[in-house]
């Protein structure tokens, strides 16, 4: 309870701080604060359409993608992902070095994985100081135990900046986090159903690593702690695929009154090889929004698209209506939106371009914009780095801020 008024009392403040001009400062914070959260686990690849596979549930544990690699997806991550300096075929034999701990045997039933994440963040804002920090963004461990078509699936983690509403022990420093626990059960003759309950990520839209991009941040869809609790019914086909949610709130923050209830699911059709189509639907209602302090329904409804014209040259976009209410009168539509161009030159090396537009209510600010360039290479065996410049341009009422934001990230998989 006490990071969530601690939460409460750092945006009064910032608000304060905005009326009293220093916006530079603000935007500083906000970038931080998001950067804090930057710990997403680096398995979901929505650019794996180029190879093919329009769907997730076949390389994770989640059917729609991120977070824990089935064996099969272990062994795609070691043929398709990561730079080879010698010649290999796509049917070779990837062996055992793409496995738990790079080779460790487990029982089919069984599956294990971990990710460690850090970051070295740059902060420039116009007309203010730099800001920089080294962040510890992801140690988790994950794991699955199959008893026929029954699953068990959970992760624990420590933390010590971000993820706070995935924080399982309280305070402002080190914590144990959980992002996901659930039991489920594959249903249908061909095993295309998948029934969950427990705490889960968000079915919507394109399920990236870039978690605070505003499509993910605006719709509160990330894969860093945006989780919540509920049931939820998955479909996996040949050319369909979706999901659907029921959720009840995030038991791990207190007092129910700041817990969201509603829905959120995707379907997706791929309509002809690497080109699949989707759309989303979100509703969420909570009596005390923890931004706002007020009741507030939210709504958020898209499209997006998985493109691969070329199997070197992959397509991401997706746009977002975003609708927010606070009864009785205040009512305001707005929208997120990205496009994203991933070229991947020589297998491994992906070299990203992203543009970014994010307007939370259309009548009263003008848009913001942000520009990605970015770099990933899969350098090693469960090892990947990656480095982002981003330029961005936020907006208010009152005035426009720009800052450059630049990342370096390093991270390795068990």
């Amino acid at each position: 309870m006490q990071h969530l008024w601690a939460g409460r009392r750092a945006l009064r403040s910032g608000k304060a701080i905005a009326r009293r001009g220093d916006r530079s400062f603000l935007l500083v914070l906000v970038i931080l604060l998001g950067a804090l959260g930057w710990t997403r686990p680096a398995s979901a690849y929505a650019w794996m359409i180029r190879h093919d596979y329009g769907g997730c549930g076949m390389c994770h544990a989640d059917p729609s993608g991120g977070s824990l690699l089935t064996q099969y997806g272990r062994a795609q991550g070691e043929i398709l992902l990561r730079t080879h300096y010698t010649h290999r075929s796509e049917d070779e034999d990837p062996g055992t070095i793409g496995d738990f701990l790079f080779g460790v045997p487990l029982p089919e039933s069984v599956l294990l994985g971990g990710d460690i994440r850090a970051m070295s963040l740059v902060v420039k804002p116009q007309g203010g100081p730099s800001f920089s920090k080294n962040i510890l963004m992801q140690a988790d461990l994950q794991g699955q135990v199959s008893f026929d078509r029954v699953r068990v699936n959970g992760s624990l983690g420590y933390a010590h900046d971000g993820a706070f509403p995935a924080s399982v022990t309280h305070g402002n420093g080190d914590r144990l986090i959980s992002r996901v626990y659930w039991i489920g059960a594959d249903l249908g003759e061909d095993r295309q159903f998948l029934l969950r309950a427990g705490r889960m990520n968000l079915p919507f839209g394109i399920r990236s690593i870039e978690h605070t991009m505003w499509v993910r941040s605006a719709t509160r869809t990330d894969t860093n702690a945006a989780q919540e609790d509920g049931a939820a019914l998955s479909y996996t086909g040949e050319k369909l695929r979706g999901e659907i949610m029921a959720f009840i709130g995030n038991y791990q923050i207190h007092p129910d009154a700041l817990r969201e209830r509603g829905y959120s699911g995707f379907l997706e059709y791929l309509a002809v090889d690497r080109l699949a189509l989707g759309v989303s639907s979100l509703v969420a209602h909570t009596n005390v929004d923890l931004t706002l302090g007020t009741p507030l329904w939210r709504h958020a409804h898209g499209v997006f698209m998985r493109y691969s014209p070329i199997p070197a040259i992959a397509l991401l976009a997706e746009s977002d209506l975003l609708l927010t209410s606070q009864p009785p009168a205040s009512n305001h539509l707005g929208n997120a939106s990205m496009i994203q161009v991933d070229l991947e030159p020589i297998q491994g090396v992906h070299v990203i371009g992203t543009g970014e537009v994010f307007d939370p209510a259309w009548s009263r600010t003008p848009p913001s914009y942000a520009l990605w360039g970015s770099l990933a290479w899969f350098l090693l065996p469960h090892v990947d780095v990656r480095l982002d410049a981003i330029w961005q341009s936020n907006a208010s009422a009152a005035a426009r801020s720009n800052a450059d934001v630049f990342l370096a990230q390093i991270h390795a998989y068990l």
